[in-house]
C-alpha cells in the first residue's frame, strides 16, 4: 500500500513540471485573488497602462500602485476570461471581463517574451461598451 502511494507521489512530481501554467489564465486568477503585487511581478518595466482612457507609462512599482488604487475603488465581484490568443509562444493576448457592484470593465493585456520570460507590456482597463 505504501509503495502504491509512493509511486503516485513520484509520478505526480515528475509530471507536474510538464503542466505549464498559462500566463493568460494566471492574470485572471491573480485579479480574482486581488493579488496585485504578484500581478505586478509579471509587468515589464516600463509598462503602458490605460485606465478609463487615460494612457500612462509606469515603472513596475508605479503600475502596482495605480492598479491597487483602481481595484480598491472597483472591487471585483466576478472576473472571467473572455478571449485569448496564444498561437505564438512569444506573444500572448488576453481579454478578461471584470464585474463590479455597479458595472463591468474589459481588461485587455499583452504579454511579450523578454529575456526568456513572458512579461506584460501593456494593459488596458476600460468600461464595457453595451
Amino acid at each position: 500500500m505504501k509503495a502504491k502511494y509512493l509511486l503516485l507521489l513520484i509520478l505526480f512530481f515528475a509530471v507536474m513540471p510538464l503542466a505549464k501554467a498559462d500566463p493568460i489564465d494566471g492574470v485572471v486568477w491573480l485579479i480574482k485573488q486581488n493579488n496585485i503585487h504578484r500581478l505586478a511581478a509579471l509587468f515589464d518595466s516600463p509598462i503602458e497602462i490605460t485606465i478609463n482612457g487615460q494612457v500612462e507609462t509606469y515603472s513596475r512599482a508605479q503600475a502596482e500602485v495605480a492598479l491597487t488604487k483602481f481595484f480598491n475603488e472597483h472591487k471585483p465581484v466576478k472576473v472571467s476570461l473572455l478571449h485569448k490568443v496564444n498561437s505564438n509562444q512569444k506573444f500572448l493576448f488576453g481579454v478578461a471581463i471584470l464585474k463590479i457592484e455597479h458595472g463591468t470593465f474589459r481588461i485587455a493585456y499583452t504579454f511579450n517574451q523578454i529575456g526568456g520570460a513572458m512579461k506584460i507590456i501593456e494593459m488596458r482597463i476600460e468600461p464595457e461598451k453595451k
